[in-house]
């Protein structure tokens, strides 16, 4: 009876164990699970802003043209489209783009004589090919840089299905719009490519229904882009991690393949056609809207992620749970059946401790026994396996002597100690040192032995191997706390939202623009309380249809942070589901534009006011015969500063800087007016007070009159130096005046360029404030601001005029040192600035602040030949460092 309940308590012990052992490995498994579907997701929307900004960029290069366009009365010539284009630098600022062009609409009946028009116009070559059955017909007038595109000069867009689908589409809107996958005339390798297109009406005004719309339609400007060129390099960070699959979906409702990754390597297109993730670890489909086109965004783990990330969760867990649970269910047994036996068990002693010896030989963990002053009596095989000592080796020796490391932490090993000489057990884990010399992970549990009276007589000690699961948390912690700082500073705020609009995450960006703690936001409020109250009125309508529909982008609203500073934010979300299709939470980000809003405002101003100019008198008006005025307005007077009437019988040569000019004018203008065509430049010209103006010319000859031209001019002065500053705020950073990431770019490139042509090297650092942060959230957003601004002086004060420094945003700067600065020369530079910016900030409000800085290093082309991957091997580097503790100039 007395056996048959041992029995019984034994197995319920063991069972309890086992059960618990299960739970715990599940718990274990979900959580691997939970942080493994985090990374995804974060590597998701990272990738998903990536594509939309490379498509959508080359939007502001066309509005930019429309613009142009509007200010010219919608009258733009080929000198004037050609200019423009050879202005802007389309592989740096909108890689993936072959040009711009614009796209007239005409009647079929109307074609011989539109064709006539254009040879007149400048354009002698011009002829319509490629024409398609339906009226009207959309032709390709203008396209340039012409020498890449001259096979799409004069086609009929409309002559292809999918063209004049986006169109159309384009032109009811009035948005940008993208067109299904096509074969671009103008790629040699005739893959899969795009049109984005803008539509331009009369007036530069949208008239605003579909019908007005076609009524004043005066033309597309759109820019042909080629998906290889368009999307090389978006893979790059993610494919580690994830196999990807980006698709575009086609006028017939399927989905075509755009690119493709599997475990880090890319796929051709027939392959990723019959790729598929669906069945993948973590698989997950995302779609999203880009100027009207709809993507898809397939992903999954990849193999050795998942074998990270999900193969050896609760491997240890479920083994140290089970041995656990069988040496309780054991001792539960000895101990029931113990009671019945208490005087022939102390007899027996010797014997049940050589049978447990026997059980202990028999486990894959290490087990000895020692006696009450803790020497080594017993050693099991496991014991040997793992340390490497034989029994006769240990015997009589205390275990601390053989198998401590001097990396063992000597708070643990005194814990130890301390438990065994007061008698009672332990459980640790504990850094050991094999026979070999090789440090190991041990998981440490002690039980003391005791006598049949009770009394002491010595210890047993079970150790495991857990090496390999401490490596794995380690890594798993890293990469952990990597894509946190990835999330946190990133250049946008994201965030998350449940389905009443309430945080449920945000990260360090986003905090600092509401200007709030996340224990002040999350559960409590939403970003809808952080809008003025027309964004309210607009998010409440928005986020209705949201949970719908699953998606939103280019929402844009007033943030108003906590201490009233305002921004404009574009907002875009995708929604995640339950299997029930009930909406769970968002995937949102939120860019500031605020910059962007107000150039677009700027321009606007810009464009009425141009508009004004053109319908009022200021536009100059002369008429010239052998250069001498023989008939002006009074806007001319005006322009040039002269009175009434004394410019008249003057020789034009006294409104021109010098006589160089003047003589250089006429030999570039007057053949081509004679030849029966017309000019247009602009030209700096000389008022009476000596000063000069830019001035936008336009001249004709007029028939008939023995070589009288009439010229209209126009003082473009400002719009001449509204370009500068808009040029400089577009390369420059706005609160430092440092270059930023697109003017660094570009110069990142001129470096290696002529590195390559000179076999020289240069040094790349990679910048980021230390104690930044908690200057913020003491003195405030504007001391802040103070600090970036001093940061960047003592940067700039300390390079020479080749070097370049940068601000990335944030407290992130890169300083780029060229020309030829070898390895041994950047740090003692680069120390000396980090000197520097340890030096006390007085800040307006009289306090003194300090800052530290984190520095990473890349040389080239030692540690990289692209400015990717020396963008990316310092930015390691950095964070290296900044782990370490480090803050002086030392490479990865």
């Amino acid at each position: 009876m007395v056996s048959t309940t041992a029995w019984v308590a034994a197995a319920a012990v063991l069972s309890i164990g086992l059960a618990l052992t299960a739970g715990a490995v599940i718990w274990q498994q979900r959580l691997a699970s939970a942080e493994a579907r985090s990374q995804q997701e974060r590597q998701v929307e990272r990738l998903q802003a990536d594509l939309v900004k490379r498509v959508t960029m080359p939007v502001y290069g066309l509005k930019g043209a429309r613009g142009t366009l509007a200010a010219m009365d919608g009258k733009l010539s080929r000198p004037a489209f050609r200019a423009y284009v050879e202005s802007r630098d389309l592989p740096s600022e909108f890689p993936g783009v072959r040009g711009f062009g614009f796209i007239e609409k005409v009647a079929h009946a109307d074609l011989d004589a539109f064709v006539d028009a254009q040879r007149r116009n400048g354009a002698p070559d011009f002829r319509v090919h490629g024409l398609g059955a339906g009226d009207p017909h959309y032709v390709v007038t203008q396209i340039e840089p012409l020498a890449r595109n001259a096979q799409a000069w004069g086609i009929d867009s409309g002559g292809n299905p999918v063209r004049r689908q986006a169109i159309e589409q384009a032109v009811d809107s009035g948005e940008a719009t993208l067109t299904s996958p096509v074969t671009l005339v103008q790629d040699q390798q005739q893959g899969h490519g795009f049109m984005l297109l803008v539509p331009v009406y009369k007036q530069g005004r949208d008239p605003g229904t579909p019908t007005e719309r076609r009524a004043a339609l005066l033309g597309l400007l759109y820019a042909p882009l080629v998906a290889n060129e368009l999307l090389q390099g978006a893979t790059d960070t993610a494919a580690t991690l994830l196999n990807l699959k980006l698709s575009v979906r086609t006028l017939d409702g399927d989905f075509a393949p755009l690119l493709a990754t599997r475990e880090g390597q890319p796929l051709t297109l027939a392959e990723a056609a019959d790729y598929a993730l669906a069945d993948a670890p973590m698989a997950e489909s995302t779609q999203f809207t880009i100027a009207g086109r709809e993507f898809r965004l397939d992903a999954a783990l990849t193999h050795k992620a998942a074998m990270r990330l999900l193969g050896l969760a609760g491997v240890g867990l479920e083994v140290g749970g089970a041995l656990l649970s069988l040496l309780l269910a054991i001792t539960v047994y000895l101990l029931a059946a113990g009671r019945a036996r208490a005087e022939q068990m102390a007899r027996d002693m010797t014997a049940d401790l050589a049978r447990l010896a026997t059980v202990a030989s028999h486990t894959t963990n290490a087990v000895l026994i020692t006696d009450v002053q803790r020497r080594i009596t017993w050693v099991n095989a496991g014991f040997t396996r793992l340390f490497g000592y034989a029994s006769e080796e240990v015997t009589g020796r205390l275990p601390g002597e053989l198998l401590q490391s001097p990396r063992t932490d000597p708070d643990t090993a005194r814990h130890m100690r301390e438990a065994t000489e007061a008698g009672l057990g332990c459980h640790l884990e504990l850094l050991q040192r094999t026979k070999d010399g090789q440090d190991r992970w041990v998981d440490v549990e002690v039980q003391p032995l005791h006598a049949g009276n009770g009394e002491l007589n010595g210890f047993m000690v079970i150790g495991s191997d857990i090496t390999a699961r401490r490596a794995l948390q380690a890594q798993a912690d890293e990469a952990r706390q990597s894509l946190l700082d990835l999330y946190d500073n990133a250049p946008c705020a994201y965030y998350a939202v449940d389905a009443n609009g309430c945080f449920l995450q945000i990260n360090a960006l986003g905090l600092t623009w509401l200007g709030c703690s996340a224990e002040e936001l999350i559960g409590r409020v939403g970003p809808r309380d952080f809008f003025t109250e027309e964004g309210q009125r607009q998010f409440d309508e928005n986020f209705a249809r949201f949970k719908r529909e699953g998606r939103v982008s280019g929402l844009e609203y007033d943030l108003v942070g906590r201490q009233g500073e305002t921004r404009r934010v574009s907002l875009s979300a995708t929604a995640v589901y339950d299997t029930a299709g009930h909406f769970l939470r968002s995937r949102s980000v939120m860019f500031d534009i605020s910059e962007t809003h107000r150039i677009r405002q700027q321009l606007h101003q810009l464009t009425l006011d141009q508009q004004a100019m053109l319908e009022s008198d200021l536009v100059g008006i002369v008429k010239l015969r052998d250069r001498r005025s023989v008939w002006h307005n009074r806007a001319l007077e005006r322009m040039f500063g002269y009175r009434e009437g004394e410019l008249l019988g003057a020789p034009a040569q006294q409104l021109y800087p010098d006589d160089a000019s003047f003589e250089a004018f006429g030999r570039l203008a007057y053949p081509q007016l004679r030849a029966g065509g017309r000019f247009r430049t602009q030209q700096k010209m000389r008022r009476k007070d000596g000063s000069l103006i830019w001035v936008d010319m336009a001249g004709v000859e007029l028939p008939g009159s023995g070589g009288t031209t009439l010229w209209m001019l126009l003082d473009i002065t400002q719009s001449k130096a509204h370009e500068a500053r808009m040029e400089r705020a577009a390369l420059h950073d706005a609160l430092t005046g440092l270059p930023n990431r697109l003017l660094l770019a570009d110069r990142l490139r001129q470096a290696i360029h002529g590195a390559e042509r000179s076999g020289h090297v240069f040094a790349l650092a990679y910048m980021d404030l230390n104690g930044f942060k908690q200057i913020n959230d003491t003195h405030g957003h504007d001391a802040g601001d103070e600090v970036l601004k001093t940061v960047g002086a003592r940067l700039l004060a300390g390079l020479r005029a080749s070097d370049t420094v940068a601000r990335l945003g944030g407290d992130e700067f890169v300083v780029l040192l060229t020309p030829a600065q070898a390895p041994t020369e950047a740090e003692p530079v680069l120390d000396r600035l980090l000197d520097a910016l340890s030096q006390p900030i007085t800040l307006s409000s009289g306090a003194q602040v300090a800052v530290g800085s984190s520095l990473g290093l890349a040389h080239y082309p030692g540690d990289g030949r692209t400015p990717d991957a020396l963008m990316r091997h310092a930015d390691e580097a950095m964070f290296a460092n900044k782990r370490a503790g480090r803050s002086r100039a030392l490479a990865r």
